[in-house]
């Protein structure tokens, strides 16, 4: 069956849920549920210049909205926003000079996880890394899941 949706896709939640009607909308009023708090972490970290919170959320978020099927968000945009996020933690640990163990553990970390991603990728970071960029994919994110709630909300009234 083709999907009438323009944001989901449920066919991963009717998979792992076995056809569960029940099961499938307990899923998606728990992500419903979960938005808020993503939206509100996105909005501290940008307000304190939290880098390390924007990628944490941007994380945790990803396989939320991926299981909802709204993979382009997930799999593109998030991906996109966690990458900065840490590229901007980066340059912060680098410009605070701090030489202790947590934050050289921590810049080493960081440096090896960007470090694992393809040439293309590493350049499109570099190229895009300002505050602006962060903003704009934080409004995608929270603009994608207004549209996608809709949806939801319309499954859910089935």
């Amino acid at each position: 069956m083709p999907n009438q949706y323009r944001y989901i896709d449920l066919s991963y939640l009717e998979s792992i849920s076995e056809g569960n009607s029940d099961i499938v909308k307990e899923l998606i009023t728990i992500f419903i549920e979960q938005v808020p708090e993503f939206t509100e972490g996105f909005d501290e970290g940008l307000a304190h210049k939290d880098w390390s919170k924007i990628a944490a959320v941007a994380h945790k978020a990803k396989s939320s909205v991926m299981s909802m099927g709204i993979n382009n968000l997930g799999n593109n945009d998030l991906k996109n926003l966690e990458l900065l996020a840490k590229q901007f933690r980066v340059d912060e640990l680098i410009t605070l000079n701090d030489t202790s163990i947590k934050s050289v553990e921590e810049l080493e970390k960081l440096r090896k996880n960007l470090d694992s991603y393809p040439k293309d990728r590493k350049k499109w970071i570099l190229q895009n890394k300002n505050e602006l960029k962060i903003k704009e994919l934080i409004d995608i994110f929270n603009i994608t899941c207004i549209e996608a709630i809709k949806e939801l909300n319309q499954v859910l009234d089935n």
